[in-house]
């Protein structure tokens, strides 16, 4: 009785040493602060800081690491289909309307909006690069302060990024 109490004390001490929760890490990225301790702001395009209005059948968006913070994309589940997915260039979000149904994707960059009359897409690479928004299919641009508008079947902008 006593190598069965004895082992069993080993046993028990084993599974509740296999049970214990693992040494806590700090998995979470730290934010990069500067010498003072405040966030580093990275370079952004001005480019889509004045009010305007893009709407096309499709809206592709491109850009630098932290794209995904200057963009949103509103969703309705009984409307749109949705997918984000990692791939070799980035993170990628894409919103479309579902068949059959009569609705748009709305988004924002910066203070852009953007309407997609079929699908919004966003591409946030992994490498530096500039902003680039192409809208295709009856694309039209409105300038809300000015007034300006473009109208072409396709338009492409462009923001540069300071390096």
């Amino acid at each position: 009785m006593n190598v069965f109490f004895r082992r069993g004390l080993v046993l028990g001490l084993a599974l509740l040493s296999a049970c214990q929760q693992p040494a806590k890490q700090d998995r979470a990225a730290k934010p990069q602060v500067d010498d003072t301790g405040g966030p580093i702001i990275k370079p952004w395009t001005d480019a889509f800081s004045g009010p305007a209005v893009l709407f096309a059948d499709e809206i592709w968006v491109e850009g630098p690491e932290g794209m995904i913070d200057r963009t949103a994309l509103r969703v309705d589940p009984e409307l749109n289909d949705t997918s984000t997915r990692t791939t070799k260039d980035g993170l990628l979000q894409v919103v479309t309307v579902k068949p059959d149904v009569q609705a748009e994707v709305h988004g924002f960059l910066d203070h852009w909006e953007l309407v997609g009359f079929r699908k919004v897409s966003i591409l946030e690479r992994v490498v530096p690069c500039d902003v680039k928004v192409r809208a295709s299919g009856a694309a039209h641009f409105v300038d809300t302060a000015t007034k300006a508008e473009q109208n072409q079947d396709t338009l492409e902008f462009t923001g540069k990024i300071p390096r």
